[in-house]
């Protein structure tokens, strides 16, 4: 397997096509259509929070049909989200770039990323779409045209074998702010040639989801429009991939890495953080209660403000793992930072952690000696930036 600096062209025959169609008020790209030249297989995860933007609807939907996917619309600045013209819209605007690109409308997915309850003005949307270059260069703008309070694009692609044979998966994805992805303002495109059954293809982007995306917490906030969208061209040369066998766990961990790169690419990135936090908790009685104190620490306000004070809290850690409610050992958990036990079964060790504090990555673990369970997080601090950023 090797790296690829191509992003979703990587993969043959995917193009975009950018534009400034005006709705980001700063006058940068705001709008890109992905386009495949082949129809594709695909499956999708969404937002969890029950109050679905009007495109994730029309998605969701659209995917229960069971058709293939050849273009998907992507407009960044607006959320189309709990206004009353929402549906109308998305069906305006995927009607349209069916007539534009002379497919049917059914092979069209739109997604939208931004601001929450003011209207989409769709009408500057197809506007654009009727002057859209596509070409396999245009991916990498298509990465920045889908951002929103981020800093920087995120691009991943690799090209690796299957039966001998090459295949390539490539990804963006953005996301900087509303991020606590029970499936965060955040959205994903990948896109493989790999020759695979539908269902294995679904079965593949679950767990590479919750492998990736569901572990990662900047603000603790599941957005209205999460998406992470996976597509197959099926043109690769390998054998079709009909079971869970050698070919199924060599794409799987290709696209297990694929998703933590892009994970770990918005997490560096989430509003104003000044550090990257791995947590770690183990020892734990099931893997439910790991993922609930893991979470709890995660997205833990006075957890995050203790690290832009570059201090180690674990006083504050301790109060996650006690109301997360999660079971622990009569003798108590351990806490420690960086490689240093600084809290051990009810007693505190005094360590000099300033000076380890300082660093931009952090590690803690959590030991909760109530079963073998673990749970991997990563988090952010919270800096006054982040604040100045979502006071606007």
């Amino acid at each position: 397997m090797k790296r690829v600096d191509r992003g979703i062209a990587a993969v043959e025959g995917i193009k975009s096509a950018v534009a400034k169609t005006g709705i980001k008020k700063n006058g940068r790209l705001d709008l890109a259509v992905l386009f495949s030249d082949y129809p594709c297989l695909w499956c999708a995860t969404f937002t969890k929070n029950k109050v679905k933007a009007d495109p994730v609807l029309y998605d969701i939907e659209l995917l229960s049909k069971n058709k293939p996917l050849r273009a998907i619309v992507v407009n960044s600045g607006n959320a189309n989200a709990c206004t009353k013209e929402g549906k109308e819209a998305v069906t305006e605007i995927v009607k349209e770039a069916g007539e534009i690109l002379n497919i049917k409308k059914d092979n069209i997915a739109a997604c939208s990323t931004g601001i929450i309850g003011e209207r989409l003005p769709y009408e500057k949307i197809i506007s654009s779409l009727k002057n859209m270059d596509f070409s396999e260069e245009n991916c990498h703008l298509a990465a920045e045209a889908i951002l929103t309070t981020d800093t920087k694009t995120k691009e991943v692609a690799y090209e690796f074998e299957i039966d001998g044979e090459d295949a390539y998966i490539g990804g963006m994805a953005k996301g900087a702010g509303m991020i606590s992805p029970c499936m965060a303002t955040m959205l994903s495109f990948i896109v493989t040639d790999v020759n695979i059954e539908r269902d294995l293809l679904c079965k593949a982007l679950k767990e590479a989801v919750d492998f990736s995306f569901n572990r990662i917490s900047v603000d603790g906030d599941t957005s209205t429009n999460d998406s992470c969208f996976l597509l197959s061209t099926c043109e690769g040369e390998n054998s079709k991939i009909e079971e869970e066998n050698e070919a199924y766990d060599i794409f799987l961990d290709v696209l297990k890495k694929l998703c933590m790169e892009l994970a770990l690419k918005i997490v560096e990135d989430g509003e104003g953080a000044t550090k990257l936090v791995k947590i770690i908790v183990d020892k734990a009685k099931n893997k439910e209660e790991a993922e609930r104190c893991a979470r709890a620490i995660a997205d833990s306000l006075l957890v995050k403000t203790a690290l832009f004070g570059k201090k180690a809290g674990w006083g504050r850690i301790a109060a996650c793992v006690g109301y997360s409610g999660v079971t622990f050992s009569k003798q108590g958990f351990s806490i420690s930072i960086g490689d240093k036990a600084v809290f051990d079964r009810g007693k505190e060790n005094k360590i000099d952690l300033s000076s380890y504090m300082k660093n931009k990555n952090i590690d803690i673990v959590v030991s909760l000696y109530s079963g073998n369970a673990s749970y991997m997080m990563w988090s952010t601090d919270l800096s006054y930036d982040y604040v100045k950023i979502n006071s606007i």
